[in-house]
């Protein structure tokens, strides 16, 4: 039986790992900074994204994510709407930016696919529930959803999704109970 410390020591080289190759392979595809990929995805999952919003969730100052909104809109990737009452600038992706994201979640699942290979379909399914729990247990507000999620395909998750407690897009009829 391993000891505490060196089981936390496995556990963060695992997720070190895993982000790393995730890292990698998002860069060499779309040759883009992973903000703009995370931004891309976060508001394909949200449609009532804003800027000030977009900022908080990848922890950006207000004017960085204003330049990489500039970027993905001179890319036709998403679009600016018009400023709510509140007046702030709402965001939405556009066909293409939804098939960038689109690519990006499917590289995402085939690269942690290919390094969790190893497990067997009943490893894999503990290894998901305990994801599961740890997530679910240290997302205490709405911005920690959001930043724990900001790469996720929302759509898979499903109603087994872990932050839908504490906030979510996902329909009414698909939140957990």
């Amino acid at each position: 039986m391993s000891s505490p410390l060196d089981s936390l020591n496995q556990i963060s080289a695992f997720a070190w790992r895993l982000d790393q190759l995730i890292s990698s392979a998002l860069r060499g595809r779309f040759n883009r900074p992973l903000s703009e990929l995370a931004a891309l995805v976060s508001i394909q999952n949200c449609q009532t994204f804003n800027i000030g919003w977009l900022a908080n969730v990848l922890e950006l100052t207000h004017s960085a994510a204003v330049r990489l909104v500039d970027r993905l809109e001179a890319d036709a990737l998403v679009e600016r709407l018009p400023k709510d009452q509140k007046k702030q600038v709402g965001l939405r992706i556009t066909a293409k930016g939804r098939d960038v994201a689109a690519a990006i979640l499917q590289v995402r699942q085939d690269t942690a696919g290919s390094f969790l290979s190893v497990l067997s379909s009943d490893q894999l399914s503990t290894l998901a529930g305990l994801s599961r729990e740890v997530i679910a247990g240290n997302v205490r507000n709405e911005l920690d959803s959001y930043q724990v999620c900001a790469l996720c395909d929302e759509s898979s998750c499903g109603s087994l999704c872990p932050r839908i407690e504490a906030a979510s897009c996902l329909p009414e009829s698909l939140r957990q109970r």
